[in-house]
């Protein structure tokens, strides 16, 4: 059974291919049977490291790749999607075109039979009923009711003051002459009246 051995990171495999010429200029390591020198091992290392590094830059980069081309699908994408409709709109009676624009012709749909028309409205009316939806005309039917209401009147606080204005009567002005006293008659017995002047009564 072979074990796996995890892999060294970009320090790591630095460390190794500085530190070993160093304290290890002379040795001699058997590795899968095979025997390496130092600076075998330090090329070897050297190699492992290049290729770590080439993997964390195109990871890098690639991952900005897709970071870029997410913005932009983003911004351009629907407009794109809304050209090829227009254009599958534009040659809709050409499938010839459409296939050279790599755009799928419009399914035509299918009619339906006389009873699936009689299934699908009678489903429809059952829904309709399931769910209690009226029509415009079907709710204008339905009013509702009250009982038991009771209306209280509201008095004008102006009212009682201008009947009261009129009741008041009219003071007389002061100075005014008072009217004359309607002349004093004397019945004889032909029934002739006569009236005493001023004049006369001081000659008598």
């Amino acid at each position: 059974m072979t074990t796996q051995i995890r892999e060294l990171t970009p320090a790591q495999l630095q460390a190794l291919t500085t530190g070993l010429p160093t304290y290890c200029p002379n040795m001699t390591f058997m590795l899968a049977s095979q025997l390496y020198t130092t600076a075998q091992v330090v090329q070897l290392l050297t190699t492992v490291q290049s290729a770590a590094t080439s993997v964390s830059t195109t990871k890098a980069a690639w991952t900005a790749s897709i970071v870029a081309e997410r913005a932009v699908a983003a911004k351009d994408g629907t407009l794109a999607r809304e050209l090829r409709e227009m254009v599958g709109l534009m040659f809709a009676n050409s499938p010839t075109t459409l296939n050279a624009l790599a755009i799928a012709p419009r399914k035509t749909p299918k009619p339906l039979s006389a009873e699936a028309r009689v299934a699908a409205e009678a489903k429809a009316r059952a829904t309709r009923l399931a769910r209690g939806t009226m029509s415009k005309k079907q709710k204008a039917t339905i009013t509702g009711n009250v009982t038991g209401v009771t209306v209280t009147p509201v008095t004008s606080p102006s009212a009682p003051a201008s009947a009261s204005a009129a009741a008041t009567p009219t003071t007389p002005a002061v100075g005014a002459a008072p009217s004359s006293p309607l002349p004093a008659t004397a019945s004889g017995g032909s029934g002739a009246t006569a009236s005493a002047s001023p004049g006369s009564a001081s000659h008598a």
